[in-house]
């Protein structure tokens, strides 16, 4: 069997090729162990694996002792909000986040309401490490209680931010696309709840065996969304990933903001109201320093995963943050990247600013970003980076995270993936034709080393 990927962003693989329920009941059971028993939360989103894996999660924690809350289908940041509010020992989320339908994997969250830090990521592997891991006796096993209520619990600790608390001028009318994933209903309800109307595109939880478009909520991906709110004379449109943590929005003529426009918006809306650090990744765009600078506080970088953003964050008392990729992370609500949370910032500071969406967009800083990926095929960093580090040897360099390049204009950040055997390389610019020159030129810099 070949070896799933497991880091920071959770253990992640391919359905019956790295990954097994076989798998996935041992990393439960040594979870369990890790925890030190107690109540553990768990939830899914929906891919067709879901329901097997769930299955052999709840088996592993149960031999551990752990008493399962089975959340069920619910988006990944309804997990730490639970664990939070009712003391937890922790939780697990079974997705795979972005990735294609044949994959899954597993998100931990600590007792702390947090993803696991490296530190404690090394503490559970060492734990996993052992040959076996000692099962509970028939006595002593755990045992699973139904919560169907979770979903209510993470949008009443919405509701009840003051950030939230302004009547809305108008009730907005808001296509919803969740990808048929977790957030689906999720997602309605929290329109509702602001006094919005929503109007659903894909929100099935019946559709089995792949989604409906590319699961990354990026612009490209959202034409579907785009013609649905033209159609409909709507407001505006909001997507989601398969779990429900990422987030992007379409305005009223269907224009797609991209998701780098969403930690801008909600650093915006929230540095209105209360002052203090944001904290993003070396990959989220330079706009949202121009944000920040708009209200006279500091943005402090970290490396790419939330589990490293939401470590900065406590480090530094940010108030605000997240992730260029759609992830918003407001610490006061939740210290994960969450979709519903962004929801609701996007929905009161339409109506606060009374203001379209298209117009809210226009205010914000303006860059160029491009993405791109390689497959690694077993190439060594160190190799990649000294070659990108020569190339581009008239840039500032960032070792944090890969090997960040700054230019005056532009920046380029080039990484192994946390959650595919790729590098990913991102490029930021004033301009297309220089994010493009910036890709090309480290594009043919790693393929020479493959050559080699």
């Amino acid at each position: 069997m070949a070896q799933p990927i497991f880091t920071i962003s959770g253990l992640r693989g391919i359905i019956g090729k790295d990954l097994t329920p076989e798998l996935a009941c041992r990393v439960a059971a040594g979870f369990g162990r890790f925890v030190g028993s107690g109540k553990v939360a768990l939830g899914r989103d929906c891919r067709s694996s879901g329901d097997m894996l769930f299955h052999a999660v709840t088996a592993g924690l149960v031999s551990a002792g752990c008493e399962v809350l089975d959340c069920g289908i619910c988006p990944t940041p309804t997990i730490p909000v639970l664990v939070q509010e009712e003391k937890l020992s922790g939780g697990i989320e079974i997705t795979a986040s972005h990735n294609p339908p044949e994959w899954n994997g597993l998100k931990f969250v600590s007792a702390d309401a947090a993803f696991l830090n490296d530190e404690q990521l090394a503490g559970l592997k060492r734990v996993l490490r052992q040959k076996q891991l000692a099962a509970r006796s028939w006595g002593r096993l755990g045992k699973v209680t139904v919560r169907d209520d979770a979903i209510d619990i993470h949008i009443r600790r919405i509701l009840h931010s003051d950030l939230f608390h302004n009547r809305l001028r108008r009730k907005l009318k808001i296509g919803i696309d969740a990808c048929n994933g977790a957030a689906s209903l999720a997602a309605q309800r929290m329109a509702q709840e602001l006094g919005s109307l929503p109007f659903a595109l894909f929100c099935s939880l019946h559709e089995h065996g792949g989604f409906p478009r590319r699961p990354e909520p990026t612009a490209d991906h959202l034409a579907d969304l785009a013609d649905f709110v033209r159609k409909k004379g709507l407001d505006l449109g909001v997507a989601f990933d398969p779990d429900g943590d990422r987030f992007s929005c379409v305005d009223e003529a269907g224009a797609p903001l991209g998701e780098e426009a969403s930690v801008m918006l909600a650093a915006d809306f929230v540095l209105g109201r209360v002052l203090g650090p944001v904290v993003v990744n070396l990959s989220t765009t330079r706009g949202i320093d121009d944000v920040a600078a708009r209200h006279g506080v500091q943005v402090v970088r970290s490396r790419v995963g939330e589990a490293a953003v939401v470590a900065k964050m406590k480090e530094t008392g940010a108030v605000v943050g997240g992730e260029g990729n759609g992830g918003v992370i407001i610490p006061a609500i939740n210290t994960s990247r969450d979709g519903l949370v962004a929801l609701a910032v996007l929905v009161q500071a339409i109506s606060d600013s009374n203001k379209p969406l298209s117009v809210l967009a226009r205010e914000l800083p303006h860059y160029l970003m491009l993405k791109d990926k390689v497959q690694t095929a077993g190439r060594a960093w160190p190799r990649l980076s000294g070659g990108l580090a020569r190339a581009f040897a008239g840039a500032a360099q960032d070792k944090t995270d890969g090997i960040k390049l700054n230019g005056k204009d532009w920046w380029l950040h080039v990484r192994m993936s946390n959650t595919e055997p790729i590098v990913r390389l991102i490029a930021e610019a004033r301009t297309e034709t220089e994010a493009r020159r910036l890709i090309r030129r480290a594009k043919r810099v790693l393929t020479a080393d493959k050559r080699g």
